[in-house]
């Protein structure tokens, strides 16, 4: 069965604001994966920093002032982002099976938001960073809508491609016009036939 998209429910929740929410969400996941390569690293530590970095972009993002859609309820570790006034959590989990709080229970900020959504409506939502069962697939951000008593009633997904940038101040290199090659048969000169001549 296919769920309903959360703008169907909220316009607020539309898909390009989605879509750059889950991009820092991936951005800080791939950056900590690209720092801590380490043979003493393991998945609990690339863990705690990949949510500290994640909690730390959505502060960031907040505090800029560049999103007027973009607000922070709760700043702390159980963080709260709102989207047009949404309350939104985010977790690294997995949305098939998931079993972490921010999934799985609503933050008192989210609770407020419930009693006015109706019966069968979503009113809970999280951003669920996803890297498959085995921990290996391509990751992609998944959106879920959970109505009062639990149950996924919207549902988005994100791009799963990664975006690789030149990081820096560097300006690219200018691009140089490159003419048609000239192709025509090879001539031969007096040294080629002196050559053959020998042999």
């Amino acid at each position: 069965m296919t769920l309903p998209l959360p703008a169907v429910f909220n316009p607020a929740l539309s898909s390009d604001r989605l879509q750059e929410v889950a991009s820092w969400l991936l951005d800080e996941l791939y950056a900590t994966e690209d720092d801590l390569s380490r043979t003493t690293d393991n998945g609990y530590t690339r863990g705690c920093t990949t949510f500290g970095r994640q909690r730390s972009r959505i502060v960031a993002e907040a505090a800029s002032g560049k999103h007027s859609w973009l607000g922070l309820p709760n700043g702390n570790n159980d963080v709260v982002l709102s989207i047009g006034g949404v309350p939104c959590r985010f977790s690294n989990d997995d949305p098939s099976n998931p079993s972490k709080d921010a999934v799985l229970t609503a933050n008192r900020y989210q609770a407020d938001f419930l009693e006015f959504v109706s019966p069968g409506e979503p009113g809970r939502f999280c951003f669920i960073i996803d890297r498959g069962h085995d921990g290996a697939a391509e990751p992609r951000v998944e959106f879920l809508g959970f109505t009062p008593t639990g149950e996924v009633a919207c549902r988005w997904v994100s791009d799963a491609v990664r975006v690789l940038r030149v990081e820096g101040e560097q300006p690219l290199a200018p691009t140089v016009p490159v003419g048609k090659p000239q192709i025509a048969p090879k001539r031969r000169d007096e040294g080629d036939a002196a050559a053959e001549a020998v042999r």
